[in-house]
């Protein structure tokens, strides 16, 4: 009986010997990759004052920048796909893709959407690598919606450029836009993603109607150089830390500033050398972590005042010009905020973590 019961058991590991060596090598025959590209134009009938141009895509990286030479078409999209993995030899792009849409046939708004197909029947994972180049033109006003479930929105701006809205979302990854001198937002700027960080780097730039940053988890950087504010910025992140740098901005109206994050550290450089123009009232919140802050202005027209608050932590005040800044309890008031013309007041506010502020004012 137990002589039978051993040959049964190495009858059985033989074939699954033999198995895994036919499956190995069926494996390594059907491992492959598969490449499809494909250029997409818009050039409209009647052109509208705003072109409005729709991009969605499960897998890709979606790269928006403008012409440097005068074209014909309004919008270029240039399609690279490849999947790579086991069982890809020979498969077509139906295999991986639904149909692409690709609605553009009158004008104004223009829509391109690739979405992948379900590959569960795929017993190993594939590798998507997609990129969507986006070509613009610098003598057009566009309104933007990009969306990507998986990859990066890199948007770049040229100098001289005007924009109407813009929508920038991925679900995992990153998303960037990168706004050159003179550059004009006519309406609302949002900058989302769920997983991964969100950045923005803006010099002379106008944000008529505000900015909305914001990520689940990931790292958020708000960069601004002499740029102008018509309305809000908001920065909100779950976990994650945020840098917030502007220097010498302007603001055509009072404006509120809402930087958040649940889990994670603010740090913030604040440098005005200029008239504002407005006030500015700014919340810095975290839940756990850190808020430093760096504060400087040479101007007798532009006052500051900190107001700081924390639960388990600690919150420190430096004057680094001693007849600047004046300390009241957890307040910290720059001597010219009362004759100040415009203004920030800027509220600090951590449950568990340190406050630090550097500050100089003229």
């Amino acid at each position: 009986m137990i002589r039978s019961q051993k040959i049964i058991l190495i009858v059985v590991a033989a074939v699954l010997v033999a198995s895994a060596g036919v499956f190995g090598i069926v494996v390594f025959v059907t491992w492959g990759d598969y490449e499809y590209s494909d250029t997409f134009y818009y050039k409209p009938g009647s052109p509208s004052l705003i072109e409005v141009l729709n991009i969605e895509c499960d897998t890709a990286t979606i790269n928006i920048k403008y012409n440097k030479t005068p074209t014909d078409f309004y919008a270029k999209i240039d399609l690279d796909l490849k999947v790579s993995g086991a069982y890809v030899e020979g498969k077509s792009y139906s295999d991986f893709f639904k149909p692409y849409l690709w609605d553009n046939t009158t004008n104004s708004p223009v829509t391109f959407d690739i979405d992948n197909k379900p590959s569960t029947w795929f017993i190993f994972g594939l590798s998507h690598r997609s990129t969507l180049n986006v070509t613009l033109r610098t003598d057009v006003i566009y309104e933007i919606d990009a969306s990507s479930a998986t990859g990066a929105i890199i948007m770049d701006v040229p100098e001289g450029s005007t924009l109407d809205k813009i929508t920038l979302h991925t679900s995992t990854g990153s998303v960037r836009l990168n706004s050159a001198l003179n550059t004009t937002f006519q309406d609302e700027v949002r900058l989302s993603t769920s997983t991964g960080s969100v950045k923005t780097y803006a010099t002379k730039t106008s944000f008529t109607k505000g900015l909305i940053t914001s990520t689940s988890t990931g790292s958020l950087t708000l960069n601004f150089t002499s740029c102008i504010f018509g309305d809000d910025l908001s920065g909100v992140v779950s976990t994650g830390s945020i840098t917030l740098k502007s220097y010498n901005m302007k603001y055509t109206q009072d404006c509120d500033w809402d930087i958040e994050t649940s889990t994670g550290s603010i740090n913030a450089e604040i440098l005005q050398f200029n008239e504002m123009g407005a006030n500015v009232n700014c919340s810095l919140i975290s839940s756990t972590g850190n808020i430093d802050i760096l504060y400087k202005d040479d101007q007798i027209n532009v006052g500051a005042r900190f107001t700081s608050s924390t639960s388990t932590g600690s919150i420190s005040y430096t004057d680094t010009n001693p007849t600047g800044f004046h300390q009241v309890g957890n307040s910290f008031t720059s001597l010219d905020y009362s004759t100040g013309l415009s203004k920030y007041r800027i509220s600090l506010i951590i449950s568990t973590g340190n406050i630090v502020v550097d500050a100089e004012s003229a």
